[in-house]
């Protein structure tokens, strides 16, 4: 397995390959992680580290990427400058490709090659973003002739995402995804991503394999439950990044709370993991200093608690129409702890979701005054104590990773001929 993001890192990019990693083995495939040093990324959860079986290999190899190079360099605050960032960002794009993690080829490719030539390794699999993962992958396979399966959590960053730098770039893109597409046995999250994928070059496979939760980690949370009195606590576990902002839901929260006064003091608003600082400005600008608060990335097991006991969650998704299509890997942990959600998403896949569930409230994701409405009716349930009895909060199995896991296994199955 390919996995750029693996624990001691943190982050959205990490939960689904190590759900992989946990249950792989109940359904017959033993896991070698090929990944980067745990310094490589500017979010770190030591916690995560125990959830990795003994029994899985882990190589972490050295890199050269930009993330590597500024966490030796200290910066590894959780909080970073938009700005700067922004130009980084920018720059990365113009000057590697696919991504800014590049740098790991090389050592992620010989440290592949050493296990495939151990005679051991019956597929390959890997994981984008960054889709210098799947370059990888499939240096290994033309090399060693072995099936290889390619997971886009998301679609294809730099082509169908951000905004590339020059045609020639686009056309760079475009080729290196037709690659993968033509080689790989491609599998999506999405609807969108894979008519994004048959669109753009039919893969020689693909398979659909949605993102979920973790159902043993809900399990330990069961007994736990959000104070029934006192201020309504919403939270928003996950990252505030890549033009994700708080922003428009802090104008929807400070237009509420003119509108109701009886609400202030009321409320309570967390915000935990990194961000951009775009956010905390927008905060002071605001002057909602007294009720909402920024933290940085929580270990997990306390990230989770923190959304049990909740009385909402904040999912935000992303204002640029390019994003539409894409279900954060966030919901389907919200889901999984069975707490009520306000959802800012706009219309697709993942607002959907949550309306087909009947998890909660939805609303553009910059459209204040909508936002601002969703936020009373939901405060108006709460002080009436009829918040978790208004919204189905029942347990989804069918999205725990645990089956995702034994869909993957069925896939790989299948590509090596059930013969590994």
């Amino acid at each position: 397995m390919i996995v750029p993001f693996f624990p001691p890192m943190g982050g959205g990019g990490v939960y689904r390959p190590l759900s992989f990693v946990r249950y792989l083995p109940a359904n017959g495939w033993r896991v070698t992680v090929i990944a980067q040093r745990g310094d490589a990324f500017w979010i770190r959860d030591e916690s995560l580290l125990e959830r990795v079986p003994s029994s899985t290999r882990v190589i972490r190899t050295r890199t050269w990427s930009g993330q590597a190079v500024l966490r030796r360099g200290g910066a590894g605050a959780q909080r970073r400058s938009s700005r700067r960032f922004g130009l980084l960002r920018r720059s990365a794009s113009a000057l590697m490709v696919p991504d800014s993690y590049i740098g790991w080829y090389p050592f992620a490719l010989r440290a592949a090659m050493r296990e495939v030539r151990g005679g051991t390794v019956d597929a390959i699999y890997s994981t984008s973003p960054p889709e210098t993962a799947h370059l990888v992958g499939g240096a290994v396979a033309r090399r060693s002739g072995l099936p290889w399966v390619a997971d886009f959590r998301d679609p294809w960053m730099n082509l169908h995402l951000m905004d590339v730098p020059s045609r020639a770039h686009a056309a760079l893109h475009a080729r290196l995804e037709r690659s993968v597409c033509r080689r790989a046995h491609t599998v999506v999250t999405t609807a969108w991503s894979e008519t994004l994928l048959r669109r753009a070059c039919p893969p020689a496979g693909i398979t659909r394999i949605p993102n979920g939760y973790d159902g043993a980690e809900m399990a330990a949370l069961e007994m736990l439950l959000p104070p029934p009195s006192g201020p309504m606590r919403i939270v928003h576990a996950g990252m505030l990044t890549q033009r994700r902002s708080a922003g428009p839901f802090l104008e929807a929260l400070r237009v509420f709370l003119d509108r109701r006064p009886d609400a202030r003091g009321a409320v309570d608003v967390e915000f935990a993991g990194a961000r951009e600082d775009e956010n905390e400005l927008a905060l002071q600008r605001l002057g909602l200093a007294d009720c909402v608060r920024f933290v940085d990335t929580l270990p997990h097991p306390e990230a989770l608690r923190r959304e049990r006991t909740a009385h909402v969650l904040l999912l935000i998704k992303h204002t640029d129409p390019r994003y539409n299509g894409l279900v954060p890997g966030k919901l389907y942990e919200y889901v999984g702890v069975c707490r009520p959600m306000l959802a800012l998403a706009p219309a697709g896949e993942a607002r959907s979701l949550v309306e087909s569930l009947r998890r909660g409230e939805t609303a553009d994701p910059d459209d204040v005054a909508a936002i601002a409405r969703a936020m009373e009716r939901m405060f108006d349930l709460y002080r009436a104590g009829s918040l978790d009895t208004h919204y189905d909060l029942s347990p989804r199995p069918e999205l725990d990773r645990s089956r995702q896991a034994t869909a993957l296994a069925g896939l790989l199955d299948r590509v090596t001929g059930g013969n590994a």
